[in-house]
């Protein structure tokens, strides 16, 4: 039995045209739109691998320079250290000393070592330029942000050598040296002169600071008069010198020799 509407030809057509448009649009939404969105993905991944691969090919150029970036750093360490001494005990500390006073042609009269417990925290003179530059850097914002590149951006790579400069400059403490700071004590006598060259001499070596010293005539020596047949105080022409120092010295590792370990 067939079924009987009051549809006209006009909105027939237009139920028809409704339902084709409908058809079209789920063959779209089901058929061709994941198509779409999976060749839009395979773009974005295509773009993303090239810009990693130029980011990759960026750093492997960079790391052809390391070698001579690393040979850098070396010469800068070994003559940052060159002028410490190399570590010592306090028995060949004593033995440098007593020597060294002997062949300035002074007397060794005391001797007080205090050997440090770790690495030292110096500070600069107080008119000394560097104290300047600790300022500024201890001011200044030294927090470091990662950068975020946005979508379809290339990553800048830096240049070996910017953060080793940077840390460089950054550097505000002597702790992480490893430098180590030996107080002593050196109490000695002979001439005014040579207690006076001793002192200026002192004063040139690059790892010894003289933090104080303090000099007088030793008292008179009693001396046998034959004439008189009496023992009589003179003055023994004598000077004591009594000087407070830092002994700086540290013991580094020879980094130009490169392992088999390393070089793996």
């Amino acid at each position: 039995m067939a079924i009987q509407t009051n549809l006209s030809k006009k909105d027939k057509a237009t139920i028809a045209i409704l339902l084709f448009a409908a058809v079209i649009f789920m063959f779209i939404w089901f058929l061709i739109r994941p198509a779409i969105t999976s060749i839009r993905n395979t773009d974005e991944k295509i773009v993303q691998a090239e810009l990693k691969q130029n980011e990759n090919h960026n750093k492997i150029i960079l790391l052809s320079s390391s070698e001579a970036l690393y040979g850098k750093c070396v010469d800068d360490l070994n003559e940052s250290t060159a002028v410490f001494y190399e570590v010592m005990d306090s028995s060949e500390i004593d033995q440098m000393l007593t020597s060294y006073v002997l062949k300035s042609g002074l007397f060794a009269e005391d001797l007080v070592i205090n050997m440090p417990a770790g690495s030292v925290k110096e500070s600069p003179y107080a008119y000394s330029s560097l104290n300047e530059h600790v300022n500024n850097v201890s001011s200044a914002d030294t927090s470091t942000a990662t950068p975020t590149n946005a979508p379809g951006t290339s990553t800048i790579v830096e240049g070996l050598n910017v953060p080793y400069n940077t840390a460089k400059s950054r550097c505000i403490s002597t702790e992480p040296s490893g430098v180590q700071c030996v107080n002593i004590k050196l109490v000695c006598t002979g001439s005014q002169k040579t207690c006076q060259a001793f002192i200026d001499d002192v004063c040139t070596k690059p790892a010894v600071r003289v933090t104080g010293f303090i000099w007088g005539k030793v008292d008179p020596i009693e001396v046998y008069n034959e004439e008189t047949d009496r023992y009589e105080k003179v003055d023994s022409g004598k000077y004591r010198l009594t000087l407070t120092l830092n002994l700086y010295m540290t013991e580094v590792a020879d980094y130009s020799t490169v392992t088999p370990d390393s070089a793996d």
